[in-house]
Formats: C-alpha cells, structure tokens, sequence
C-alpha cells in the first residue's frame, strides 16, 4: 500500500471514532425533502460516504 492510502484509512479511522462519541439529532433538508430527527452521527457518516464517493470519481 502506499503512504497516500494509509494516511487516507487512517483518517477515516479516526472519523468514524468521532462519528461513534457525537450525539445529538439534526434535520436534513435536501431539495424539497425534510428528514426528521436524524441522529448526527448517521448524518456525518452520510457526508463522509458522498465525499469518499466523489473522491473515487475525480481520481
């Protein structure tokens, strides 16, 4: 492996780390649709899963 990719599942490592000790419920607005009461983590986790997927596509 080199050294790009371990630095990358390194730092997803600690994201999901953080993702497991935030609490908290958010609203999610996308469009013309609402989801309510949506647990913060599964909100971040949704952002970070969109990141890692447009990441792959620009590569």
């Amino acid at each position: 492996m080199s050294k790009h990719v371990i630095v990358a599942l390194i730092l997803m490592v600690l994201f999901v780390i953080v993702l497991l000790l935030t609490g908290g419920k958010v609203d999610i607005q996308f469009l013309a649709w609402t989801i309510d009461n949506v647990r913060l983590s599964f909100a971040m986790l949704g952002s970070m899963v969109v990141g890692i997927i447009i990441g792959i596509l620009l590569k």
